[in-house]
């Protein structure tokens, strides 16, 4: 037998990044459901009034931590700091 691997005959499905994954679903969720909210204000319930304006804010706030998580990280040199002691 040898060391080797068959090669693989199926093609390898690049899977989205989980953050972009909850912009793919979560924007267009966020908007059918205040498209959805806003019907059902005009109906006569007024409590969807609240969610009129909850859904959009999700959406936004979906966006921005995808923005803000795709954002380089600073790297911190820890070397130095002195070191810690436990009491």
């Amino acid at each position: 037998m040898s060391s080797q691997e068959p090669p693989n005959p199926e093609p390898q499905v690049q899977e989205p990044e989980p953050k972009r994954r909850w912009v793919l679903w979560g924007l267009p969720l966020c908007g059918l459901m205040g498209v959805l909210e806003f019907n059902r204000a005009l109906g006569g319930n007024h409590l969807s009034w609240v969610y009129v304006i909850e859904w959009p804010f999700f959406g936004v706030f979906i966006y921005y931590m995808y923005w803000k998580l795709s954002q380089p990280q600073p790297t911190y040199d820890d070397s130095d700091d002195p070191p810690r002691e436990v009491e």
